[in-house]
């Protein structure tokens, strides 16, 4: 696993590197690289999680769920600070220093912040409504002017020289996890087992629970992009300008890292469905608020209030959903395989619909696939404790030897 870590980060490497030429001719191709080099590291760091979750539970003899949770709500409180540092080094190296007063648009993202900035120079309140009523067609002009290159260049550089660190670091220092069958396994021997994972990931969705789960993992990957593209262009950019993006935005990064290492303790006391519900019910008051609200631009603190419980909200859903496919299923590479597909499938209907429609039928979206989601993981929580009973109260524990070998397998 710890190579496939390694070896997943090169896609976006490529697709950084190519943002310093940004021709059809080079990105396509890393497009493709990062698509599949983000597959492949997420896949095998939710799987490492897990594993070492599991074994230090078991080496304090507490139960695996509440290790995998913990360690889950650690890695992604880490992961979430992304959102500051990334914000933070956009906001200074890109920050506006036009003289004229003309709303700015960036479009953000978690890995390389995309560099255009249009300007809207022939715009009235009249023309455009912000908030639920924002519509990027009404918003845009023709006329755009790119970033001087020498800024370009510089935060590619600075992205580019932070992942090289993290390759050095995760090949000099992570412990490698693998099974004793696989250090011994030829080559092609790993090939055709690699093979059959693929094949695994499809089967495992003959899983009545990954079936289930598919509806919240499918609005996890639709509620990050409506944060990071939705709520930043029709709420902050619209009302307020674009040189607050980054400043709310990191609000939105520290409540998220908080709540990810608060949920990852909180879970093991009051449960994952309680977590859960508190979560949604943050999502429900917040999306039925923005539906009904329109933003001044005197009103930039309810931007960083929104901001900054969309990012409690997503720190639960994180850690939680990640900690469900750990705990649920044996076979922890198929789970997080289907994980991913269906989170990257909600990525990739966000960002169609996105440009496309007014905010509040996102917020429709996004509210009934919610309900759904909730609706799908209460049968799964009844299913689980139905299952419990039956099981005799007293069930020998699980050596080492045997979690280890159990994940293993699935790795």
């Amino acid at each position: 696993m710890k190579w496939t870590i390694v070896i997943g980060q090169f896609g976006y490497l490529a697709f950084i590197a190519a943002n310093l030429k940004p021709i059809p001719a080079l990105m396509y191709p890393a497009s493709v690289l990062v698509g599949l080099g983000g597959a492949v590291l997420w896949t095998s760091k939710n799987a490492y999680v897990t594993q070492i979750g599991m074994l230090h539970a078991e080496s304090k003899g507490k139960k695996p769920e509440t290790g995998v949770t913990q360690f889950f709500g650690i890695f992604f409180a880490c992961f979430q600070t992304s959102q500051i540092w990334g914000n933070l080094i956009s906001y200074l190296v890109l920050q506006p220093t036009a003289k004229s007063k003309v709303h700015n648009e960036i479009s953000t993202g978690s890995v390389v912040q995309r560099i255009f900035i249009k300007n809207v120079t022939n715009l009235t309140r009249k023309d455009y409504q912000c908030g639920a009523g924002f519509n990027e067609k009404d918003f845009h002009s023709d006329h755009s002017a790119p970033v001087s290159k020498n800024l370009a260049f510089t935060l590619c550089y600075i992205y580019i020289g932070l992942i090289v660190a993290s390759i050095i670091l995760i090949a000099l220092l992570l412990d490698q996890r693998r099974s004793k069958t696989d250090s011994k396994s030829s080559i092609k021997a790993q090939l055709k087992n690699s093979l059959h994972h693929v094949a695994s990931t499809f089967k495992h969705l003959r899983h009545l629970n990954q079936i289930l789960l598919i509806p919240f993992t499918l609005w996890s990957g639709l509620e990050q992009p409506y944060i990071t593209a939705q709520f930043t262009k029709g709420f902050i950019t619209c009302a307020v300008g674009i040189k607050y993006v980054g400043l709310v935005m990191i609000v939105y990064g520290v409540c998220d890292a908080l709540s990810s290492f608060s949920f990852g303790h909180i879970a093991k006391y009051i449960g994952r469905m309680y977590c859960l519900m508190f979560a949604a019910s943050i999502n429900y008051a917040l999306i039925i608020t923005m539906l009904l609200w329109v933003p001044r631009e005197n009103q930039l603190w309810v931007l960083f209030i929104l901001a900054g419980l969309w990012g409690v909200a997503d720190g639960c859903w994180q850690t939680q959903i990640a900690a469900a496919y750990g705990t649920l299923f044996t076979e922890n590479e198929s789970a997080f395989s289907n994980f991913h597909l269906w989170e990257s499938l909600g990525f990739v209907i966000a960002y169609v619909y996105t440009p496309r429609i007014r905010i509040r039928y996102a917020h429709i979206i996004l509210l009934c696939v919610l309900t759904l989601s909730m609706i799908c993981y209460t049968i799964i929580e009844i299913r689980e404790r139905r299952k419990k009973k039956k099981v005799p109260e007293e069930e020998p524990s699980k050596s080492k030897d045997d979690i280890e070998s159990t994940i293993a397998t699935a790795l």
